[in-house]
C-alpha cells in the first residue's frame, strides 16, 4: 500500500475459505516480505534478487526456519484495519444462494451451479465483502523491502505457528495510515475512465483531486451498506 523508509504497509487479504485469520507476528510479516525476494530460472531454480533474498535463502521459507532470523529483519509489526470478520463461510455460501435466486433460479435448475460458481468468482474480488487487513511492518532497514513496490500484488503461502491472531473488525490509529480505496481505485481502472469522462463533461479542468474525491465517497458508500447488511 505505502512504503517508507522504516516501515512498509501491507495490505492482506483472504484468497480461499480456509485462509483462516490474520496471525499478528513478525514471523509471518516476514514470510510476506520474502515471498518476492527471488526470481526462478528456466530451469525453475531460484535466484535472489534483493537484499533481502541475498540474506535468506530461499530454503528457509517455514515458520521455523526463520524463528532465529526474525528480529533480525523485523522491529514491528501491527494490524491497524480489519475488515468483514469473523468470516463465517456458511453465511457467505448463503448470501451466493440468496443472489442465485434472485437472479430467479432454484436449485434444482441447471444453471444454478454454473450462476452460484459466477457469484463466488465475484465475491471474492469484492473488498467490501471479502475479510481484509492493512499491516504495519517496521523493519531494521530499508533495504529489506526494497524489492516491493506501491500497489504490487502477489499470492503468499505464509503462515503462522503463533497464537496471536486478528479475527474482528478493528481500526487503529497510526501515523499516515494506508487507505484502502486508494488501492481499489487503482485496481478499477474502468471506473476511472468512467468518471474522468463525466467529470470533463461537467468542465471540471481534469483535476485529480475531483476525481479521486468523486471515487473514494462511493467506495465509503459501498463499504457502509456492506456493514449495515
Amino acid at each position: 500500500m505505502q512504503k517508507k523508509d522504516d516501515y512498509i504497509d501491507l495490505l492482506v487479504k483472504f484468497d480461499h475459505p480456509d485462509a483462516g485469520p490474520f496471525p499478528e507476528d513478525k514471523n509471518f510479516a516476514l514470510q510476506l516480505l520474502l515471498h518476492e525476494a527471488y526470481g526462478y530460472a528456466r530451469d525453475f531454480t531460484t535466484f535472489p534478487t534483493c537484499p533481502l533474498g541475498h540474506a535468506i535463502p530461499h530454503e528457509k521459507f517455514l515458520p521455523e526456519d526463520l524463528v532465529e532470523l526474525v528480529d533480525t529483519y523485523i522491529k514491528d509489526t501491527i494490524i491497524y484495519e480489519t475488515q468483514n470478520l469473523p468470516w463465517d463461510e456458511d453465511e457467505a455460501h448463503e448470501k451466493m444462494n440468496a443472489l442465485c435466486e434472485k437472479d430467479g433460479l432454484q436449485e434444482s435448475d441447471d444453471n444454478w451451479r454454473s450462476a452460484w460458481d459466477t457469484h463466488w468468482r465475484a465475491f471474492w474480488k469484492d473488498y467490501t465483502r471479502i475479510p481484509w487487513a492493512i499491516y504495519r511492518i517496521t523493519t531494521t532497514d530499508p533495504k529489506w523491502t526494497e524489492h516491493l513496490k506501491t500497489y504490487q500484488e502477489f499470492d503468499s503461502a505464509g503462515f503462522s505457528e503463533g497464537e496471536n491472531y486478528v479475527n474482528e473488525n478493528i481500526k487503529i490509529d497510526v501515523p499516515n495510515p494506508s487507505n484502502i480505496s486508494d488501492y481499489v481505485i487503482y485496481r478499477k481502472p474502468e471506473s476511472s475512465r468512467t468518471a474522468l469522462s463525466s467529470a470533463q463533461k461537467e468542465k471540471t479542468n481534469n483535476k485529480p483531486p475531483v476525481l479521486k474525491k468523486l471515487l473514494v465517497d462511493l467506495w465509503k458508500a459501498m463499504t457502509n451498506t456492506s456493514n449495515s447488511n
